[in-house]
């Protein structure tokens, strides 16, 4: 099997943690039949190697570093120069061609999956970028519609039915038949990209308390409990609203296999709390595969080799792991 991964912002740490994961997979023989191509600019992969301190060689198609870790490029032609911490045209310019390559690449089935590193969306959006996050332009490149995050460890998933939405807006973007599209949506997820036969569901309210039956909010008893109550006669096993707070303090979270949380934070705060350093940001409901780190640039870090990579490697491993589920189906 093939990965294709994405260079990211090379101001950021992304090739930082894809070097050390990368590393440790190769030296620990962890996926001895798999090939790892990265998406980007020789010359900028260089430089930032170079400035991370490992002895590069470029050997054909490949860089070798320390002698020891060759990775094949596919080869971008803009070069961005490697500026630590600094917001760049030229490196949005790069993450972009190289979104955008890796992405068509991957329909192309050159790849069995895609792993997508941090971008800035700051710099992305300074050269015209039109996209609020690389999984709406996905979602776009491969004619899906609502596109739907979940962020996974090996204990925990959690999907959310709004992504990168202000908070302002979320309550008028929940409605009964969003709902029950995501909670479908999770379900085949689980079945076809994390080979549960009979999986179970929980879903989370919107309002402190899941609402108080209505005395703190409505959307539970107009939308939320009446998604859950056609899914369930449809098949689904799906359990709520649950209070959110509750649900995670009191350990009830172990007993799903998926939640649904109705934005960002509600599901991913939690989430990242108990994944400690883990946690892989997966988009499904994609023709192709698609994981990415739980991390975003972290420019206060950015070469000084301090970033942890357990979340790269477990993106890049929930990426195979998706992609043989798939095709063993």
């Amino acid at each position: 099997m093939k990965s294709i991964i994405t260079v990211g912002d090379c101001n950021g740490i992304g090739m930082e943690v894809l070097f050390k994961a990368l590393w440790n997979i190769q030296t620990q023989s962890l996926l001895p039949n798999h090939t790892f191509s990265l998406c980007g600019n020789s010359a900028t992969i260089i430089e930032y190697a170079q400035k991370m301190g490992y002895e590069v060689s470029l050997q054909r198609a490949s860089i070798v570093l320390n002698k020891i870790l060759e990775i094949p490029i596919l080869e971008i032609e803009e070069y961005s120069p490697v500026q630590f911490g600094e917001i760049t045209d030229s490196s949005a310019r790069l993450a972009i061609l190289s979104l955008e390559t890796a992405i068509q690449s991957t329909i192309n089935r050159e790849f069995d999956a895609i792993v997508t590193m941090p971008i800035s969306k700051i710099a992305l959006s300074q050269v015209g970028w039109q996209y609020p996050g690389q999984t709406e332009m996905l979602a776009d490149r491969c004619y899906a519609e609502k596109p739907m995050m979940i962020l996974a460890t090996n204990s925990i998933r959690v999907a959310l039915v709004t992504i990168h939405t202000p908070i302002k807006d979320v309550a008028g973007l929940i409605s009964k038949s969003s709902i029950i599209e995501r909670i479908h949506k999770i379900n085949t997820t689980l079945k076809n990209d994390y080979a549960i036969s009979s999986p179970r569901i929980a879903v989370l309210g919107l309002n402190p308390h899941a609402g108080e039956n209505g005395n703190i909010g409505s959307e539970e008893i107009t939308s939320i409990n009446p998604a859950i109550i056609e899914c369930t006669e449809s098949g689904v096993d799906v359990h709520g609203a649950f209070p959110a707070d509750g649900f995670f303090a009191h350990g009830e979270y172990k007993n799903y296999d998926a939640i649904l949380a109705m934005y960002h934070d509600q599901g991913l705060i939690p989430l990242k709390l108990l994944a400690n350093g883990g946690g892989v940001n997966v988009t499904a409901g994609l023709p192709i595969v698609r994981t990415s780190p739980d991390h975003g640039t972290a420019y206060s870090i950015a070469g000084k080799g301090i970033a942890g990579e357990q979340s790269t490697m477990d993106a890049i491993m929930m990426a195979i792991d998706i992609a043989n589920n798939r095709r063993n189906k």
